[in-house]
């Protein structure tokens, strides 16, 4: 022990590590540098998604219209296709979003929030789209995938092993965190791949562990469960019994329905049964337009009779809900404004410049010399 804490560079297990950590790093280097840097973009993708569809996203100035007037111009615009609910505009996105199902197809509309008038779709293929597709799934699909869920594993394997081979003993443990630039090349990039890692290893920690979440949810939400169970609220249902009542009520009867519970909050968005049994939701901000990520208050009804349905009460919150709140919005930066944005989108630059002094060192350390060494064997 004493030795680990003084002379950790003599230890065989560092040294072990030290293996493990750099053909790892170059198994999956390039993997790490294409997710961070398409995260650091996704970051701010609806700014990019207005950049690039600019008259999707420009609204109407004015007096913002209904959600249930909405509904009804979506569904006229779209008759043979069921409208299966709306996003009122955000701090961030200006216009409406409205979705829509046809056959197989998932349709997201925009929709002027003033007037109603249809803006046009949001196209499938597209540079934001390629980029979504290119971090999450690394263009292959379900397969893709599985080998980010795998990559991520092994970023945090990478983490885990940095930190141990970080540790410079108790002697000089500060210079750690610091780069000495009156050193030679090597050095410096040797001080500078630490100081970043040791900087930063506990938020490229929760990207991998977080990004394991992503590609196997199921077995990432069993282990949650596992160490503390998880809490679960039963959605109200419809009675199909009610389908018998010759007038069934409207989008627009069943929303002021729903307001009488809320009439000091706004309506946020709208979703409307997928089935028999399905109850129609309306989520309520307290603010106009809602901040991203706020937590919106649901009022669910009963489709047949506008009937307001509550909630089966639900235990108390364990840690393991909250775990499970937070894995998106930490991944994402979602929960603190445009500042945390900005830092996540700097801080996901971090793994790629690893990547670089990594690939750099393990060049000059062990690549170059052994093709000076080769070269020098065949001139001979």
């Amino acid at each position: 022990m004493n030795t680990i804490l003084t002379r950790p560079q003599n230890v065989f297990l560092r040294q072990a590590l030290v293996q493990v950590h750099l053909w790892t790093g170059v198994a999956i280097g390039l993997y790490i540098f294409v997710v961070c840097v398409t995260g650091a973009a996704l970051v701010f993708r609806i700014h990019l998604q207005r950049a690039t569809f600019p008259r999707l996203f420009t609204a109407t100035p004015g007096q913002p219209a209904d959600a249930a007037m909405l509904l009804e111009r979506v569904q006229d615009a779209f008759p043979g296709d069921r409208v299966s609910g709306i996003d009122e505009p955000t701090t961030v996105r200006p216009t409406a979003l409205a979705y829509v199902v046809r056959d197989d197809q998932f349709l997201t509309i925009l929709v002027d929030p003033t007037t109603g008038t249809i803006l046009g779709e949001l196209p499938d293929r597209s540079m934001v789209r390629t980029i979504q597709d290119l971090h999450f799934d690394l263009l292959a699909g379900r397969t893709g995938r599985i080998v980010n869920g795998a990559g991520a594993g092994l970023l945090l394997l990478m983490c885990m092993t940095g930190l141990v081979i970080w540790w410079p003993g108790v002697a000089t443990w500060r210079r750690g965190f610091t780069v000495d630039r009156r050193r030679n090349w090597k050095r410096v990039t040797w001080e500078l791949h630490s100081a970043i890692g040791i900087w930063t290893v506990t938020l490229i920690s929760m990207w991998a562990l977080t990004g394991v979440y992503f590609a196997f949810p199921s077995p990432f939400r069993s282990a949650v469960n596992a160490l503390s169970p998880l809490t679960v609220a039963s959605t109200p249902t419809s009675n199909p019994a009610g389908a018998t009542s010759a007038v069934r009520p409207t989008w627009r009867e069943l929303i002021a329905r729903a307001q009488q519970r809320m009439p000091d909050q706004y309506v946020q968005r709208v979703v409307t049964p997928s089935s028999d049994t399905g109850a129609f939701l309306v989520m309520f901000s307290a603010a106009r337009p809602g901040p991203v990520q706020e937590h919106l208050t649901s009022v669910y009804l009963d489709q047949y009779t506008s009937e307001v349905l509550n909630e089966s009460p639900r235990a108390a919150r364990s840690a393991g809900d909250i775990v499970m709140d937070w894995v998106a919005p930490l991944h994402v930066g979602s929960f603190g404004g445009t500042g945390v944005r900005v830092a996540w989108l700097i801080l996901a630059l971090a793994p790629p410049l690893l990547f670089v002094t990594g690939f750099i060192m393990w060049w000059s350390r062990v690549v170059r010399p052994r093709l000076i060494s080769t070269s020098g064997e065949l001139s001979s």
